[in-house]
């Protein structure tokens, strides 16, 4: 107690004292730091209070729940107001959001995830369709359900100009992953069950309401440049036509044109922005998009309604929620905030908090299944798993295998070089296959070393050892005239085999 009131009052002078006796009692290599380095980390932090956007901010307020919670933290009874909070508003049925998932990739599933529950939080008006190919995961659908999305299975379609030329081949590797399978967004345009669909990628996340949105702007509409005078394909707005589509499939049969002079016109985005070109009939409205590496202005009037991590200027969000580290300065650090914060609220475990743990058991349930299905944890126990769910697993334990064996290979990755964002020497499963096979084998090996060293081989026939059994030990029959010492006797099989089968002499 004496000692822990000193370091508290003087924690340098303690930890001089500490340092002393132990360079005293032949400790080396120790080095004594500075006092600020000391004080900095003897005193407690206060934990940073979130910032939340504007807009979830507003949403609360009119909800009525700020002040429910202020109430239950200062432990005052709470009177319910004459009018409801609850706004009852009418589902608009002939508009749709929509995203698209076309590989196997769960950093993206952990995308959709996030944004369809970003989209929940302001509008419960409207569909969420999600567009998933046959290479998509079946177990996936449910994620996406939890989140809000209605699941909907397309055919890809197959791409017009990737891959198909030396032109259209020169691309990194991921790049192949992300943009190699979009031509399926073309399927948007025969969404023609509504009227309007606001798509967006699963690297985006709604801000705000897209209410306005919807209203205020006709025909085509997408995400507005920066740097050129292309509009970008990961948001749109569009009206959805079979006629578009066979038009749109019809003119990617034919010679991709030189818009972006890159691999980019080899893609949906180059087909799209070949088709919407201004002329008449194909206007395209310029919509105002966040990005990551834009820090908005959240209080004014022009806070967009939806952020786009359209570079690798700035990492994925994903990425900073699983280091758990702030982004680069240059980045927006609100909207990564706010994606850790829907992630986090869909997928923190219940368990610690003891009053709801066991009153919520399908939420948590769900919770674990996100986390399960994202490549977040292990996941639960293979009794009984089916094949979708073993691979989980297996990626999980790999992945984490990979980190291990790799040690702070994954700060490397702070980088944000394209290359370095997806690919790895081997893959979770190579690694997982190389934690499965090492396992067998020192199971094997210990095996042996156990009956090597405590099963030790008889030096003597033992009483109901058979012939045949006291041969094959190394020992000779009695009378032989050969055999290891201490040979006594051996019971004869046929001998025996006649004993068991002999009938009960009747006297």
């Amino acid at each position: 107690m004496v000692r822990h009131e000193k370091m508290v009052a003087a924690p340098y002078e303690t930890v001089k004292e500490l340092h002393a006796g132990l360079v005293n009692a032949g400790v080396q290599g120790l080095s004594m730091p500075s006092e600020a380095r000391i004080s900095e980390l003897i005193r407690a932090s206060t934990p940073k209070e979130p910032t939340y956007l504007p807009s979830e901010s507003r949403l609360v307020e009119q909800s009525g729940a700020g002040r429910v919670s202020q109430a239950l933290l200062a432990d005052a009874p709470f009177k319910a107001p004459a009018q409801p909070h609850w706004r009852v508003c009418k589902r608009k049925s002939a508009e749709a959001f929509a995203t698209l998932l076309t590989t196997a990739n769960r950093d993206y599933l952990r995308g959709a995830i996030v944004l369809g529950s970003s989209i929940r939080s302001f509008d419960a008006t409207r569909d969420l369709v999600a567009l998933v190919t046959e290479a998509v995961p079946r177990e996936w659908h449910s994620a996406l359900e939890v989140a809000g999305w209605t699941v909907k299975p397309v055919e890809e379609v197959e791409e017009f100009w990737w891959g198909k030329s030396a032109e259209c081949s020169n691309f990194d590797a991921d790049q192949n992953e992300r943009w190699g399978h979009m031509a399926t967004k073309l399927r948007l345009w025969q969404m023609t069950q509504y009227e309007r669909v606001l798509y967006l990628d699963a690297d985006t996340i709604l801000t705000a309401d897209a209410s306005e949105t919807f209203a205020s702007v006709r025909g085509f509409a997408a995400e507005a440049p920066r740097y050129h005078k292309f509009f970008n394909a990961g948001v749109m707005l569009l009206t959805p036509s079979q006629a578009t589509f066979d038009e749109l499939a019809s003119m990617g049969k034919g010679e991709h044109k030189r818009i972006f002079g890159n691999s980019v016109d080899c893609t949906e985005q180059g087909l799209l922005n070949s088709y919407f070109d201004g002329s008449a009939g194909r206007e395209v409205t310029k919509l105002a998009v966040g990005r990551a590496d834009i820090k908005a202005e959240w209080a004014g009037a022009k806070a967009p309604f939806v952020v786009h991590w359209i570079t690798h200027v700035c990492p994925k969000p994903w990425v900073v929620s699983d280091l758990d580290e702030p982004p680069p300065s240059h980045c927006d650090p609100m909207v990564y905030a706010y994606w850790n914060r829907v992630w986090t609220r869909l997928t923190a475990s219940a368990t610690s908090d003891e009053s709801s743990s066991a009153t919520f058991g399908s939420r948590e349930a769900a919770r674990r299944m996100l986390r399960r299905l994202s490549g977040v944890s292990a996941g639960p126990s293979l009794v009984g798993s089916s094949r979708a769910e073993w691979g989980a697993v297996r990626d999980a334990i790999g992945r984490q295998l990979r980190q291990i064996v790799g040690g702070n290979r994954r700060q490397l990755r702070r980088r944000w070089s394209r290359r370095d964002e997806y690919d790895a020497p081997w893959s979770e499963g190579t690694w997982a296959w190389i934690a499965i096979v090492c396992t067998l084998i020192l199971g094997l090996g210990a095996g042996a070393l156990l009956h090597k060293f405590f099963i030790k081989a008889p030096t003597r026939v033992t009483k109901g050892m058979t012939v045949v059994q006291a041969k094959r030990m190394g020992f000779q029959a009695l009378g032989e005239g050969k055999g290891p010492v201490g040979v006594v006797s051996a019971v004869d099989d046929e001998d025996d085999e006649e004993d068991e089968e002999a009938p009960p002499v009747r006297k």
